[in-house]
């Protein structure tokens, strides 16, 4: 995808891969490349779904490499990766944008502790798309939830659809789980799913990896 990579999707405990089924946006199979247990977090597949695009929408803004978020193809691969139909409009990118600096805001109220902030910044948020929750049950699958109306500007969709996603969070008491990477230089937030929420590091791999091994070489050039 031009500027969103598939790669921002490494920034989670476990690999999530996506498989279209229908044309809403929660309307999709997950599967969990890594097991892990959710019994201590309380976190359902679809909330993970929800928040995984969530924190990708907000790294694009955060990234080191500067705007990731750059073009109308931008916004509609994002759509098409989390299985919202339709086609992005002129006006969906710099709306989205908009949007995604009003959940970036939401995401350091839980990283701060700053409940009644980040309550405030999400109904206004869902008032700005104009989210009418819904349950519907179509296609052979059971009742579940529409956040927005499928007619509604594909940036509205995404963006109430991923505030849900954080609500629930808010609502579960498990907004702390949000944080940011302790890692210097790195800004990228990600969803600690972890049993005692001690994971600091948005990926273990890369960002944990290299300051490992700068302590590492710092401990070895103290010893002479």
């Amino acid at each position: 995808m031009s500027g969103l990579r598939p790669a921002g999707m490494t920034a989670w405990p476990c690999s999530l891969r996506v498989m279209t089924l229908l044309s809403y946006g929660a309307d999709m199979a997950s599967t969990l490349g890594e097991q892990h247990d959710r019994s201590q977090s309380g976190i359902t597949a679809d909330q993970l779904e929800a928040v995984t695009g969530c924190a990708e929408l907000v790294n694009s803004g955060r990234s080191r490499a500067g705007e990731q978020l750059r073009e109308l193809p931008d916004v509609q691969a994002l759509g098409d990766r989390y299985a919202f139909g339709g086609t992005a409009v002129p006006r969906d990118l710099a709306r989205l944008r908009a949007h995604r600096d009003r959940l970036d805001a939401v995401a350091a109220a839980c990283e701060t502790g700053a409940e009644k902030a980040a309550i405030e910044l999400l109904n206004v948020l869902l008032t700005q798309t104009g989210a009418v929750p819904q349950i519907v049950a179509h296609d052979g699958r059971g009742p579940h939830i529409h956040v927005s109306r499928p007619t509604a500007l594909l940036a509205d969709r995404i963006a109430a659809h991923f505030a849900m996603g954080l609500a629930e969070l808010v609502v579960a008491g498990q907004s702390g789980r949000l944080r940011s990477c302790a890692a210097p230089g790195c800004r990228d937030v990600f969803l600690d799913v972890s049993r005692n929420r001690s994971r600091r590091y948005c990926d273990s791999r890369t960002c944990g990896n290299r300051l490992h091994v700068a302590a590492y070489r710092t401990r070895r050039a103290a010893a002479g």
